[in-house]
């Protein structure tokens, strides 16, 4: 009975594997919408980001080792399902489970070195790599009401999900 069902599947992933991969492919491509509201909400750098995407796609490539022999693709069309459709859908499961199971929260001060245009933020403090002024950039863009262009100094509420990244949940101007 268990050797029936394996042939069967075999047999599934033989005919149908490619159009299963193309489903996946395409839900990959309809999550970089999806990957920049992520993105957009969490303080993570895009450097992060493409580390992310390319680890996860090394996830992808590593199944070709399994499934070369059940599968009717070439190897160039498994590593774009790999990066496009596998890591892509990885990378934004793991920003959507962050985002949405937040295990602590916690206040920041910032002191606003200048307020360009489009209120625009430029914090003082060190951003190694710009993230928190990304964030809260679009943070003020998403609230204009809760913008101050006299302030000195934002506080900032985060709450860190579940892989440790902080997404910023209120901003205070002072």
């Amino acid at each position: 009975m268990a050797q029936i069902t394996n042939e069967k599947l075999k047999h599934f992933i033989r005919e149908k594997g490619i159009y299963a991969a193309m489903i996946i492919t395409v839900c990959g491509l309809i999550g970089i919408p999806i990957l920049f509201l992520l993105v957009s909400s969490t303080v993570i750098g895009i450097g992060t980001i493409l580390i992310m995407f390319f680890g996860c796609g090394m996830l992808g490539i590593i199944q070709w080792k399994y499934v070369k022999d059940d599968i009717d693709m070439a190897y160039n069309q498994f590593a774009m399902y790999a990066f496009a459709g596998f890591g892509m859908c990885l990378v934004n499961l793991i920003l959507f489970i962050n985002f949405s199971i937040p295990i602590k929260s916690h206040t920041e001060t910032y002191t606003i070195s200048r307020a360009g245009s489009y209120n625009e933020i430029v914090i003082a403090d060190k951003d190694e790599n710009g993230s928190i002024e990304r964030v809260l950039n679009s943070y003020i863009s998403d609230h204009p009401n809760d913008a101050s262009s006299s302030a000195n100094e934002i506080t900032i509420s985060f709450k860190t999900g579940l892989f440790g990244l902080d997404i910023i949940s209120n901003c205070t101007f002072k």
